[in-house]
């Protein structure tokens, strides 16, 4: 075969460096004549691995710095090399070195060009440039990222829409479990920026990666001593404000590395340690409004809340590198990192029904005859996550192979959850819905209703443990060859993963107890926290209850049938087995180059649960519930390249994915929140998502460091699964929130991406810089008998989202405002029964400003602003109302800090 005979050849390898010795990643190596064509991975290094002999003059570009040409002498059955370093000539010229911000950007442009797919990256110089303190806030400042905050914090992210389950997220490319209950997305918000090399965003996978990403996948990466130049020494402290709790906190960050035993050795370790303490005000109505006297008003419960919340982020990276020969490497990978997120939410909860509601007019209205109920969840979840990976990369000759084994955890113990609640008796009050998402209760209650008018209703008492483990094994072979008189490789490989899901809780629950008093036993808290919404607001002190309930135990009996069922019927464990394999060609004729190939991945499946009859009540049983099934997707691929000059080019793919049903979702549980009113029940027999992804670009890098890009792309997915909430449709009159596949959904979408370092511009505009990108969507989704006859958008899509920031660096000052917009989305589990009781969740633009002087070479003092604007987080029933579901309200917060770096 032409692709494995060929007449004896040579072969070339080198490394591209800046004048400071760190390697370039994404330099494009030609050897001018032939149309051979590589890039520099991210150590600088760069091999072809099959070479006629003769005489070749080698091309180096890299964006943002000039162009260099090499000659060298390829001998048959040898290895010529050739090291160059760029920037020499210009590293005086503050248009072409690589410091700082556009150091980072031109990394990552350069990676980005020389891709063989559709990709983005963020490296960690640009990373280190916004005010983010976690993983998905340095990701929401790419293209067609959307993130879900949890109280003003980034935590999931969605890709073009599809939210973090449909999307594949790896660190140094072994997947990340998740700690969450039931789900596959990852929380980011565990993840400090600090352990990060970068950030790549692969929008159109190839077979060689996981099947498992409709959206895109994520690849974090931490440092490694050979990506790096010599010594590797950072440190960094900053105070973190919170204007809300006006309360200070800190972030620490160190690294250091180096290399060793003549360069064959080298390690890195980064550290990083954070505490951050905030506040929020929250609304909300827990159930769709419906028309009384014609008007809308709330037919269920009005919250007013108050969140203190103190998050702990810690962080250990660390990576050892042995390089015995030029051929030959191993490694030995681990990263610990621990999320603590202790929160008080304190609760008036109103009691409410159209049924007892008087119409004032449009905004107000009176209920009478329904009392206050007043709680507090009291509790510390503590997520970790671990991850050591071993491996190995060999080249021989025109051949190169690696392999890897990986052990992943994660786990979110949650050891003591404190939920105690206190009911007042019937009372009256008055709603005022003037700002639609602030209300105002007033009325008899204020002085009706004090802290002695409130007893124990209930309390409840969790510890759980949400665990997701998985085990990798891969190993992938590499050929470079020629297929007649074109140049190429082949590529096939094979992976097992082997992941665990297993969520266990103990759910203690007891009876009301009209003998323990609030007020009489001094167990009140008055907060001025919410005097917007209610005054007095009266919530309870968990110190001073906790005490009581350890002291005074004959004071609470315990339900054993709520209990049992809150206990047993949530646990499950799921087992899943994923056995892939793979086989790839990459052709270059030309300017075009064009790389197809075929994945299959075979999935075992087996859930354990309990099935529930008769739930929270003295006939309830409990049944052992076993589910398993089996399925292979087949997944094709191909992309293609062409180059129009030497600054633009022109990309194409079409590739199969799938996305699995989510353990949560697919679990035999059925479980029954009495307080709430609210079965949620799994669905052990849902199909996969399956997933058509078309993607087309084109791609202009100019002179001056930047690129402008035109994207389009659409998905065609089927058996798509959504979660619906509908009214009064569970076991004893509870609504019933279910997942279901739906039938089939469209998506299409626009991305646009700018930017530019204006460096052509006139001293001392040269300094200006622009990041902007924009994605438009659209998405229509078929959701089959829970809906029929609809057309509604894909659960959690975003019309438009996009980023703007403007930057000024010089003379070693840099100032950035940037700009996150995203528009509204239809929330998971928010398709009700019709439009009326649809979730949505209403836009968000966020304002962050940083700056910092590079005082020395070393050290750099800085100061940045997040939510400027103090953007709340709002949703709302149905899509164009301004009906109340939920309304939290942040203030800003202000970080300043000082980075020394060797």
């Amino acid at each position: 075969m032409a692709a494995f005979a060929q007449p004896a050849s040579g072969s070339l390898a080198g490394k591209v460096i800046d004048t400071g010795g760190a390697p370039l990643p994404g330099a494009v190596v030609t050897l001018k004549g032939i149309g051979l064509e590589t890039a520099t991975d991210r150590e600088g290094d760069f091999y072809f691995g099959s070479v006629s002999p003769g005489s070749y003059t080698a091309s180096i570009s890299y964006l943002g710095l000039p162009t260099k040409e090499q000659s060298v002498v390829v001998a048959a059955g040898q290895r010529a090399l050739v090291n160059a370093t760029l920037g020499g000539d210009v590293v005086r010229l503050q248009a072409f070195t690589v410091e700082g911000t556009r150091g980072g950007q031109a990394k990552a442009l350069n990676l980005q060009r020389a891709s063989e797919n559709l990709k983005e990256l963020i490296a960690s110089d640009a990373i280190g440039r916004f005010p983010d303190h976690n993983a998905s806030e340095s990701l929401q400042r790419m293209s067609s990222i959307g993130l879900e905050r949890d109280q003003g914090d980034g935590r999931f992210v969605s890709i073009r829409g599809l939210y973090g389950d449909l999307n594949s997220t790896q660190l140094n490319g072994v997947n990340i479990p998740s700690s969450e209950n039931g789900t596959r997305r990852v929380n980011f918000d565990s993840i400090p920026t600090e352990i990060l090399d970068g950030i790549e965003l692969t929008k159109a996978v190839t077979p060689d990666m996981d099947g498992d990403a409709i959206g895109g996948s994520i690849n974090l990466k931490t440092k490694t001593a050979f990506s790096q130049e010599g010594r590797l020494f950072n440190v960094s402290a900053e105070g973190v404000y919170n204007d809300f709790s006006e309360k200070w906190g800190h972030k620490l960050g160190l690294t250091y590395g180096q290399r060793f035993a003549g360069d064959k050795w080298g390690f890195v370790l980064s550290l990083s340690d954070s505490v951050k303490k905030h506040a929020a005000l929250d609304s909300e109505a827990s159930t769709p409004w419906v028309l009384r006297s014609g008007v809308q008003v709330p037919d269920g419960n009005i919250d007013i809340r108050e969140y203190q919340v103190r998050r702990v982020r810690q962080g250990v990276s660390g990576s050892l590198d042995f390089h015995p020969t030029k051929d030959d490497a191993f490694y030995l990978r681990g990263t610990y990192n621990h999320f603590s997120d202790t929160e008080n939410r304190f609760r008036e909860l109103f009691r409410n029904t159209a049924a007892t509601t008087t119409v004032i007019d449009a905004k107000r209205g009176t209920v009478t005859g329904r009392p206050i109920q007043i709680d507090i969840k009291d509790r510390t979840e503590d997520q970790n996550f671990y991850n050591v990976t071993a491996g190995g990369e060999h080249t021989r000759g025109a051949l190169r192979f690696d392999y890897l084994a990986a052990f992943s955890q994660a786990e979110l113990p949650d050891p003591y959850r404190s939920e105690y609640v206190f009911q007042s008796p019937n009372t009256s009050w008055t709603y005022d819905f003037a700002d639609p998402y602030k209300p105002v209760l007033s009325g008899p209650y204020q002085t009706a209703i004090t802290a002695n008018s409130f007893t124990l209703n209930s309390h409840r008492v969790r510890d759980s443990l949400q665990q997701d483990k998985e085990f990798t094994a891969a190993f992938n072979v590499r050929q470079d060859t020629k297929f007649g008189d074109l140049s190429g490789y082949w590529k096939a490989g094979a992976k097992y993963r082997g992941r665990e899901k297993t969520s266990d809780t103990e759910d203690l629950r007891y009876n009301a107890n009209a003998a323990v008093n609030l007020g009489a036993l001094g167990l009140a808290r008055v907060s001025s926290f919410r005097n917007d919404s209610t005054t007095p607001f009266i919530t309870i002190n968990p110190v001073a209850f906790n005490g009581y309930y350890r002291n005074t135990p004959g004071a609470f009996t315990l339900n054993p049938i709520t209990s049992a069922l809150g206990s047993r019927s949530v646990d499950y464990t799921t087992n899943e087995d994923v056995a892939a394999a793979y086989g790839m060609m990459s052709v270059t004729a030309g300017n075009l180059t064009v790389l197809g190939g075929l994945r299959v991945e075979k999935t075992d499946f087996e859930t354990k649960g309990w099935s529930v009859a008769s739930p929270g009540t003295a006939a309830q049983t409990f049944t052992p519930l076993t589910v398993s099934s089996s399925y292979t997707n087949w997944l094709p691929g191909i992309h293609g390249r062409y180059k129009l000059g030497k600054q633009a080019q022109l990309r194409a793919s079409f590739n199969q994915s799938l996305a699995r049903p989510n353990y949560g979702d697919s679990a035999g549980t059925a479980s029954l929140d009495l307080a709430n009113n609210l079965e949620t029940r799994g669905n052990p027999k849902l199909s996969p998502y399956q997933s058509n992804n078309f993607d087309a670009s084109v791609e202009f890098y100019p002179k001056a460091l930047g690129v402008w890009s035109v994207g389009v792309f659409a998905k065609d997915i089927k058996d798509f699964i959504f979660r619906q909430t509908l009214a009064r449709a569970g076991q004893g009159g509870a609504d019933l929130s279910t997942p279901l596949n739906g039938t089939k959904a469209k998506l299409r979408g626009l991305e646009l991406t700018w930017q530019q370092n204006f460096t052509m511009l006139p001293s001392p505009f040269d300094g200006l810089g622009l990041y902007s990108n924009y994605t438009l969507t659209d998405s229509d989704a078929n959701y089959g008998a829970a809906r029929p006859g609809e057309s509604l958008p894909f659960s959690r899509q975003s019309k438009s989202m996009g980023n703007l920031a403007i930057s000024y660096e010089k003379y070693g000052f840099f100032v950035r405002v940037s700009l996150n917009y995203r528009s509204p989305y239809i929330e998971d589990g928010g398709i009700g029964g019709s439009l009326a009781t649809d979730t949505w969740v209403d836009d968000h633009t966020q304002i962050d400003l940083s700056t910092n002087y590079r005082i020395t070479k070393q050290l750099t003092v800085y100061a940045e602003i997040l939510n400027v604007n103090e953007e709340p987080y709002i949703m709302h029933w149905t899509k164009n109302g301004n009906l109340l579901r939920k309304a939290e309200y942040y203030k800003y917060g202000a970080n300043v800090g000082v980075k020394f770096k060797l």
